[in-house]
């Protein structure tokens, strides 16, 4: 899969999510087993970008916490880190995705993707 297709899978995932006010959207690769989520807010307008600690070495946090807000449990321990973006800015959420999977995870350029939608 190319990367221009894999941006539009994840927008158009991402719209059809708020359209039919869904709650969750989970990107994989499944080679990999990485992934990125989304918890979609369509009331509140806005979708947030979640990857879970179990998602990252020390290396990848240290890159993403520059652009994500770090989220903790009730303890206090450390278990996402997440950034909100506006709804109608998911031509950005998707392409943001994309720089997670490719720069992030260091995934191969030609990397496939699943989606799942849910609530």
């Amino acid at each position: 899969m190319f990367s221009d297709q894999r941006i539009a899978l994840y927008k158009q995932s991402l719209d059809e999510a708020l359209r039919r006010y869904e709650e969750i959207v989970i990107f994989e690769d499944p080679a990999s087993g990485k992934f990125v989520q989304f918890a979609v807010q369509a009331g509140d307008g806005e979708v947030i970008v979640d990857i879970p600690m179990e998602q990252l070495n020390e290396t990848t946090y240290n890159w993403l916490l520059p652009h994500m807000e770090p989220m903790t449990d009730t303890q206090g321990n450390l278990i996402s880190l997440q950034k909100t973006i506006k709804a109608d800015h998911t031509q950005y959420a998707a392409e943001y995705t994309e720089w997670v999977f490719t720069k992030i995870y260091q995934l191969p350029e030609n990397h496939d993707v699943t989606e799942q939608i849910f609530t």
